[in-house]
């Protein structure tokens, strides 16, 4: 039996997640409602290319369970979460190894492990099936260790009223906002799927589980009795000294106590000296299957943007707006029937990539490179430099991180002071493996074959406001000028 060592938690609904700023609803203090016997299921990811904490914290999570006898109680494990990305050779699916070599050494059963990297249908089927089980006498817990969209499919396919017995914890913006793809789904979604969604989310694992390339607080995995758990510290560090995302396992069960977040000390102790029962387990685990390419639900749009002589000009508001998006006309100097204003719930938020995503599909007959310069104010803002900016992506392969761009209204001091509002000042603010090939700053351009392409613009700094889209392709008169003509809108079905 597992006793909390805090009956007083403070449970927080995280309503939404900022990259510089945070707004939470607080609730009064409670333990988590999961009890010795109610069933668990985890989705993660740990994708090449994603954050790589997932390839530790899997076989980490796994050894908690195992410690604490809860084999038969986890009865679904999705990894490699990443849905429509990308083939993940055998070599490189490191999220195998981590899940099913700690299902194989303590026994769980492995009829409840799904690599969505080789088949996200009987992923979604499984979790579906084990929401479809839920009652008020045996609920469902779902631990969101990677993002939401399988999740999504999983509650989308289930009965309604199942749902209500179903709760999910999170401890992620990350987890919960953002998309391998643009299109895909999150918990803006899921919440309007379910809006009596049972959703908890407890404070960031991080702190206490991140120990930022430093491996010296994890040596004692490494130097453990068990061999289970030092084959725990070897799967770590293939990726990295990061466990956080077992910190919502650990909550559930009630290892966190008052402050809701687990530390390694605590976590040493509770792990004690003794061995972890192999529960009929053994180290000899499946290998990894060869890659499987996967399939690309591509986005559907209502219009198709036509380029004509190397120019595209696009009024923002031709697309529906998503998220929190509005169409607004209060500001002077717009086109078109207004333009659209990025309007969170938190006026001051700056929020994570991929949230309201606004769709372009480009018809493109001349390829080259294009220049990109978005029409845009933040006139009134709180500062120059930080509520300026949205989120953009060019295509639709898979992005690593840093291709989604900041993309920002790059007006001087004076003019802002000045109260300027519309310009077409643009500039990509670069990070990640970007930064290191285009530099910090960049002018946007892109190349761009025959054919349609892809552009999307995501919201960012609250009360950020787009009116029209140029894409002109180099050499190309006109660019950035207000008086050229729109571009030909085609159906989407063309």
């Amino acid at each position: 039996m597992i006793s909390p060592k805090n009956t007083q938690r403070t449970l927080l609904f995280g309503l939404l997640t900022y990259s510089s700023l945070a707004l939470a609803s607080s609730l009064p203090a409670q333990e988590s409602a999961w009890k010795n016997g109610e069933r668990i299921a985890i989705s993660a990811d740990g994708n090449p290319d994603a954050d790589p904490d997932d390839i530790g914290a899997t076989p980490f999570t796994l050894a908690v369970l195992a410690k604490a006898g809860l084999q038969d109680n986890l009865v679904h494990y999705d990894f490699n979460n990443f849905m429509e990305y990308k083939p993940i050779p055998p070599e490189k699916n490191e999220m195998w190894r981590g899940a099913m070599g700690g299902q194989a050494r303590w026994g769980f059963d492995r009829e409840d492990f799904f690599d969505v990297s080789q088949d996200p249908a009987a992923a979604v089927e499984n979790l579906t099936r084990e929401i479809n089980r839920s009652t008020a006498d045996d609920p469902l817990y779902i631990i969101e260790a990677g993002p939401a969209d399988l999740i999504y499919r999983a509650l989308k396919a289930a009965d309604e009223c199942a749902r209500e017995h179903v709760t999910l914890v999170s401890h992620s913006g990350y987890n919960d906002f953002y998309r391998p793809r643009p299109w895909l789904r999150n918990l803006e979604d899921i919440r309007s799927l379910v809006p009596n969604l049972n959703y908890i989310k407890i404070p960031d694992q991080n702190a206490g589980l991140r120990t930022h390339k430093d491996y010296e607080p994890w040596k004692w995995l490494r130097d453990h009795e068990d061999p289970n758990l030092k084959w725990v510290y070897e799967r770590m560090r293939k990726g990295l000294p990061d466990v956080s995302d077992s910190g919502m396992i650990c909550w559930l069960i009630g290892l966190s106590g008052e402050d809701q977040k687990i530390s390694i000390a605590e976590l040493v102790s509770w792990f004690g000296s003794d061995p972890i029962p192999a529960n009929g387990g053994s180290s000899d685990a499946p290998s990894a299957p060869p890659a499987v390419t996967p399939e690309i639900n591509y986005p559907v749009t209502e219009s198709i943007f036509e380029e004509v002589d190397g120019k595209l000009v696009i009024e923002a508001e031709s697309v529906e707006p998503t998220g929190d998006w509005v169409l607004d006309t209060t500001e002077e100097g717009y086109t078109g029937t207004g333009y659209l204003r990025y309007m969170p719930d938190y006026i001051h938020a700056i929020t994570s990539q991929t949230r309201g995503v606004l769709t372009y599909k480009l018809r493109i007959t001349t390829p080259g490179t294009y220049r990109l310069a978005l029409k845009h104010s933040h006139k009134g803002a709180p500062e120059r430099d930080k509520w300026n900016d949205c989120w953009t992506l060019m295509g639709i392969d898979p992005h690593p991180w840093g291709s989604v761009r900041k993309t920002y209204h790059s007006v001087t001091r004076e003019q802002f002071e000045s109260g300027v509002g519309f310009t077409y000042s643009t500039t990509h603010n670069n990070y990640g493996p970007v930064a290191h090939a285009d530099g910090e700053f960049s002018k946007p351009s892109y190349e761009l074959k025959a054919g349609d392409q892809y552009f999307f613009i995501m919201g960012r700094s609250g009360g950020y406001r787009l009116d029209k889209i140029h894409l002109f392709k180099e050499g190309v008169e006109g660019f950035g000028d207000d008086s050229q003509p729109t571009t030909p809108i085609l159906s989407g079905d063309s």
